[in-house]
């Protein structure tokens, strides 16, 4: 999905292998954003970069031939099969099309993980690129998709239960881009597309200033930079740390 936003700026919702490539390194440098399972795996996810599985052999899905499998078991020929077929699979849509293919042996785990969600809310993984030059990366998506933040969630009782927020769990932007606000362009272009396609609220998870002294050094980036956005906070840990920033989407 391409976006373009003028004065050279085009907005790029990751939906290839040639499109997670564009993604630009994270700001933090023990992490990957192309290989990072962080969010989505909340037992045993990694933030560093991970050799990819050995792809596993996949199961046929038509018989030798070149006949569909329900060609094969209606006994006809795919050329000559019956005009009107009730059994015949129903064409998968754009976004379906594309979160089979992405899910395929051989992909990139990463990119399965970015567009699963395609059919319903869109790509997670959002490149901004300026004239040609990647220069910052957002991953967001529904609370679903993210068992972590999920986990997290849960130790703050008084953030709201419905209807459930997209969330906002990566940000970076590449250091000869920074100072330019492009984070703040490429996130509310962002939530412009989660507001689209039907949540009524963002959160995120800003790191504190002490534990990371160096403001662009955090994938999460930090509660000024939400505020700017118009995040407020809406909880925090029992000591008044740790906040958890949200916003309405209209």
């Amino acid at each position: 999905m391409r976006i373009g936003l003028g004065d050279g700026f085009e907005l790029i919702g990751i939906e290839s292998a040639e499109e997670l490539l564009l993604a630009p390194p994270c700001a933090r440098d023990d992490a990957d954003h192309a290989t990072c399972t962080w969010w989505e795996d909340a037992d045993r996810g990694v933030k560093a970069g991970v050799a990819p599985p050995k792809s596993a052999s996949s199961r046929a899905t038509a018989p030798a031939g070149g006949k569909s499998a329900l060609a094969a078991f209606l006994g006809v020929e795919e050329e000559g099969g019956p005009a009107f077929n009730p059994f015949a699979p129903k064409e998968p849509t754009r976004e379906e099309a594309l979160r089979d293919a992405a899910a395929a042996p051989g992909q990139p785990p990463k990119l399965r993980l970015l567009t699963r969600q395609l059919p319903v809310s869109g790509p997670m993984g959002w490149v901004l690129v300026a004239k040609g030059e990647p220069v910052a990366y957002c991953q967001a998506g529904p609370l679903s998709a993210f068992p972590r933040a999920q986990r997290l969630r849960d130790r703050y009782p008084d953030l709201p239960d419905s209807p459930p927020p997209a969330i906002v769990t990566c940000i970076s932007v590449i250091p000869a881009a920074r100072g330019a606000a492009l984070g703040s362009a490429l996130v509310e272009g962002v939530l412009t597309r989660l507001g689209a396609a039907g949540f009524s609220a963002a959160e995120a998870y800003p790191e504190e200033p002490e534990v990371t002294p160096e403001p662009d050094a955090t994938s999460a980036a930090t509660r000024a930079f939400w505020e700017r956005l118009g995040f407020s906070v809406a909880a925090t840990g029992p000591d008044g740390r740790w906040p958890v920033m949200r916003r309405t989407l209209s």
